[in-house]
């Protein structure tokens, strides 16, 4: 229902590895207060709504004495303990192939709320294993320049067309309702996102949380009750369009922004040297004889990272439309929609490929050797780009390395039009 702004759930129910394995691990940030950017456009939302004399809808009537007080940037309560679950869960998954903290390495962009979802990850990591082993961070990559976890393509569309395309197909009627509840408040289309943003924005502020107890309390914000179903599902594809055409596939230079990082992929899973020129921090230490790598960054940089590797693809009749949100069993032959925000990137939302080394499989035909699967937000990804079964969802190390061309051939020129 909120695309992006999602609290972390499992997509799916995790499915143990059929043997030891190589974990890599790129992880968005936790749960935060609204962007800097964003904030005053919810806050002048907020402000029209509550300088009318007489609303018209008893849904409204908490306004009357409403003060906006959410912070920003920072995570909130629950954010903090979304990464310490995170920490926690991958010790609980995989420590039985990490012998000692010198096998994990750790990097994060340099924003607070990144490194303080890394730090918080750490804790987890810490606690579960009893205090046995503690990680540390040992990167920090500038979000000033280029880097794999921070991609800057100065020529890439932004995907503001697009959204602005939907926005105004879905919020007019709803402007229109709220206008007539509250006279005088003049809400615009961008007015009517900002407050429908709210909703999920105040609700997990307002959730309790401790960063390293089980104790969580949900809540709800009354910005909530202003819509229905049919408005939510219209919020929520706004955020399908805008990553689709932000840093996705919808954007000709969105995914070569994930190129860099599957080419870091690529290496850690063949222990060899990086082949990459698409990204500045070339000269910074990479080891390669670690057996968990953990990253936190944002989402847009997870979904180019999507994108490069060919996951959720969304071509054809699947691409989320801007004019239309396609209607249940209407949006692709096997009637489901594959490119879904609220399931790739919610906060804390994390993509874990793991390297196994497999026995044979003689019904399916694989022979013993090392082999790939990637999950996101523990759900299984459909490998068939690389040769992989659909119900086994695995293939093998040689098969996925070489369905990665377009990360190997750094973008097929399209890194040099960034610069354009």
């Amino acid at each position: 229902m909120w695309g992006q702004y999602s609290p972390y759930y499992p997509a799916n129910e995790y499915s143990s590895p059929p043997s030891s394995c190589n974990i890599t691990q790129l992880q968005r940030h936790g749960a935060r207060y609204p962007a800097h950017e964003d904030a005053p456009t919810y806050r002048d939302a907020v402000d029209k709504l509550t300088s009318v004399t007489r609303y018209h809808d008893e849904r409204l009537d908490f306004l009357e004495d409403y003060e906006y007080n959410l912070d920003e940037d920072v995570l909130v309560p629950l954010g903090m303990r979304q990464s310490w679950e995170s920490g926690y869960e991958a010790f609980a998954r995989y420590g039985e192939v990490i012998k000692k903290e010198k096998t994990i390495f750790l990097r994060a962009s340099d924003s607070q709320r990144v490194v303080d979802s890394a730090v918080n990850w750490t804790k987890g990591f810490a606690a579960a294993s009893q205090s046995e082993m503690a990680p540390k961070i040992e990167q920090l990559l500038s979000e000033k320049v280029n880097n794999t976890l921070n991609n800057d393509c100065p020529a890439s569309s932004d995907g503001v067309a697009e959204m602005n395309t939907w926005l105004k197909q879905f919020a007019p009627p709803i402007a229109k309702r709220l206008n007539t509840a509250a006279p005088g408040a003049n809400l615009t289309d961008e007015d009517v996102f900002g407050l429908m943003a709210l909703c999920p924005f105040e609700s997990i502020a307002m959730a309790h949380a401790d960063a390293e107890s089980k104790k969580k309390t949900k809540a709800r914000s009354k910005f909530c009750a202003l819509f229905n179903d049919d408005e939510w599902a219209a919020f929520e594809y706004h955020g399908d369009v805008e990553k689709y055409y932000k840093t996705g596939p919808g954007n000709k230079l969105g995914p070569v922004q994930g190129v860099g990082y599957v080419n870091e992929l690529i290496a850690r899973l063949t222990g060899t040297t990086v082949r990459d020129h698409t990204t500045h921090n070339a000269s910074l230490p990479f080891p390669l004889d670690r057996t968990l790598y953990a990253d936190f960054s944002h989402e847009n940089d997870m979904v180019a990272v999507y994108a490069a590797m060919g996951l959720f693809d969304a071509r054809d009749a699947r691409a989320p439309d801007p004019r239309r949100m396609p209607s249940d069993g209407d949006d692709g032959a096997d009637g489901r929609r594959v490119w879904r925000a609220s399931r790739m990137v919610p906060f804390s939302a994390r993509m874990v490929v793991e390297r196994l080394e497999c026995a044979s499989d003689q019904e399916g035909g694989r022979e013993a050797g090392t082999c790939v699967r990637v999950l996101v937000n523990d759900a299984l990804q459909p490998l068939g780009f690389c040769g992989a079964e659909e119900g086994e969802r695995i293939c093998t190390l040689d098969a996925f390395v070489k369905s990665q061309e377009y990360a190997r051939g750094e973008g097929q020129q399209d890194f040099k039009k960034c610069y354009k």
